[in-house]
């Protein structure tokens, strides 16, 4: 666990500039355009009914109090309650629709987000870490979706707001307008500046985040180890490093957000001077009614809080913006490559064939299999041997699809496997691992895995055959019994058997078994291997293993080192032919692959 290696940049490959940004997001608020449609009708309407206000308490000032007319006052109450109750309705109208606008376009960007991780490549996963994943699909979506639930309404409205305030002051007096509002550029300029500093503070300040996502992520995923090797402390001082440097970041941003207001309070108090001071002079000269001046600082007071507003959410824009941009580099991560009219094979007999097939992870790394050739008939159990490094489980990935092998290496059934869709590779060959992964929920959920398709019956006819409903019933147990995250409160040996009875369940035309029996107790595996007879009947197997006992009941063995095939044939004929298989076999032997045996199985032990 370098630091240098867990903490690699969070690399953002995606810039995202506000036109990008509603163009990406467009698809996805289309879905609801008839909501957005009566959501800016509602903020027009509003608008209109707020301009009308000033208006007229102005003509209650000119008509009423001037002219000494008190009788239309009781008119202009009535009115003014009713544009109140109009704008009122209005309002809430905006708000409820903008909201729920940008809650359902946010639902349909997480929906089709997740769907898309789950369709990355393994390559991806390996290389990011899981936190920080999970920071982009929860933290990063959450900040995105402030951008319509809150910004966008806040942002739209008050802008009409600030036009029709415009329009109206220019109504009342252009040349007051105009020399009222000749600081805004100004001002509003340094605002934008100091909005764009803090965007560079807050993508900072968010890939610092993601290291303290992916750090604690990774540590809370291997607590066993850093409890057991008194980790604890020096985890302790990483944490608090990354802490404090995220802290550091904050208070960046805090002093940039702090700034903004003393800037707005300037702007408010220029304006309203200019307004009062030459709309005075103007009043005096009998240019400007007293009522109309009234109703023109009434509305250039409304100027002040909707553009205050909107640089406020501006900098909330930044914020989004910075989300999108990692949002989007997600999205942009290629998917798992699929050619064109595939096949999908109803069922697939087994015939399993590897013509020349030479495979490196990446055009930098070695080759981790080289010029591999065999040929597997249907039903026929095959066993893999060789030390770690020799290639089975890249060989087991590439069958599975997991990576992609060069074209026209691989065939099953004489199909290519690029010509078969993955879902269907992955539906018809079935793998039990030594490590298998177990969800928090029940035993049954973890053996049918929530597929509609296998029923109950299947289910507990799996456990049968494994023998794991003899457990169940022993113990006090059934299917329905809670199991913990990770499968924490089972034993090493019932996650396996849990494993077994899962693949049983769903019934692949093609079995692999990587190291499965590695990790159980001797009773357990005898009960597993009894059941892998009945299973492996039929159809085709391959099996990964360094125990003796399960390496001799299979028909053929291919024995792997460092990603050549140095030795087929059965335990017999290789035992004869005394190889490298023979020196594993061999009670004593001193070959690397019994010694990498050995030392596996020690560490199992």
């Amino acid at each position: 666990m370098s630091n240098d290696n867990f903490m690699n940049e969070d690399l953002v490959k995606t810039k995202v500039t506000y036109p990008v940004l509603f163009k990406r997001l467009w698809p996805y608020a289309r879905r609801e355009k008839s909501l957005l449609i009566f959501a800016v009708l509602a903020v027009a309407g509003g608008a209109t009914a707020g301009r009308l206000i000033p208006f007229l308490l102005g003509y209650a000032i000119d008509h009423g109090v001037v002219a000494k007319d008190y009788g239309i006052f009781i008119k202009l109450a009535w009115g003014y309650l009713a544009l109140e109750v109009l704008r009122s309705c209005f309002n809430f109208a905006n708000i409820y629709l903008f909201q729920l606008f940008g809650n359902r376009m946010l639902y349909h960007l997480r929906e089709e987000l997740m769907n898309h991780v789950q369709r990355l490549p393994l390559q991806f996963f390996n290389k990011t870490p899981t936190g920080r994943i999970v920071t982009r699909l929860t933290n990063d979506v959450a900040a995105l979706g402030e951008l319509f639930s809150e910004g966008v309404i806040t942002v739209f409205s008050q802008f009409i707001v600030i036009c029709s305030v415009v329009i109206a002051m220019a109504v009342i007096s252009w040349k007051l307008a105009l020399i009222s509002l000749i600081s805004a550029p100004i001002f509003i300029g340094a605002s934008l500046y100091l909005s764009n500093k803090i965007r560079d503070i807050l993508r900072e300040q968010k890939k610092k985040l993601s290291l303290i996502n992916a750090f604690i992520a990774e540590n809370l995923n291997g607590i066993k180890v850093v409890q057991l090797y008194n980790r604890v402390k020096r985890n302790r001082q990483k944490f608090e490093n990354l802490s404090v440097d995220y802290r550091n970041t904050n208070m960046r941003s805090i002093y940039a957000y702090a700034a903004m207001q003393p800037i707005m309070n300037l702007f408010n108090a220029v304006t309203i001077t200019s307004a009062l001071y030459f709309g005075g002079l103007l009043s005096a000269e009998n240019s400007l009614a007293i009522g109309s001046l009234l109703a023109f600082l009434m509305n250039v007071q409304d100027f002040i809080p909707p553009l205050r507003e909107i640089l406020e959410k501006y900098q909330q824009f930044q914020n989004s913006l910075t989300s999108a941009e990692r949002i989007f580099t997600l999205m942009d991560e290629h998917r798992e490559f699929e050619l064109e009219n595939l096949q999908k094979p109803e069922l697939i007999r087994g015939d399993l064939e590897i013509r020349n097939l030479s495979f490196q992870y990446e055009a930098n790394l070695p080759f981790v299999l080289k010029n591999v050739n065999l040929h597997f008939q249907p039903g026929e159990s095959i066993a893999l041997v060789g030390r770690t490094g020799s290639g089975k489980s890249t060989f087991i990935s590439l069958l599975q699809r997991f990576y992609d092998a060069p074209e026209k290496t691989v065939f099953i059934d004489g199909i290519p496997v690029e010509r078969i869709a993955r879902e269907e590779i992955r539906h018809h060959v079935g793998v039990v691992q030594q490590d298998n992964f177990i969800f928090r929920g029940n035993i049954r959920d973890n053996i049918g895995l929530g597929d509609p398709k296998i029923s109950e019956d299947q289910i507990r006819k799996a456990c049968e055959t494994t023998g794991y409903m003899r457990l169940l019933k022993r113990t006090g147990r059934d299917l329905l019994s809670p199991v913990d995250e990770r499968g924490a409160n089972l034993s090493v040996g019932e996650r396996q058997l849990i494993a077994f009875a899962r693949i049983l369940a769903f019934n692949p035309d093609i079995l692999i078994l990587d190291e499965a029996t590695a990790n159980i107790d001797s009773e357990s595996e005898h009960i597993i291997q009894e059941a892998t007879k009945e299973i492996t009947k039929g159809r085709t197997s391959i099996i990964i293993a360094h125990r003796l006992s399960t390496i001799e009941q299979c028909d053929r063995i291919v024995v792997l080192n460092q990603g050549e095939v140095m030795e087929v044939g059965t335990h017999a004929e290789l035992m004869k032919a005394q190889g490298m298989y023979y020196q594993f076999a061999s009670a004593g032997a001193k070959s690397p692959l019994i010694e990498d045996s050995k030392a596996e199985q020690k560490s199992e032990a």
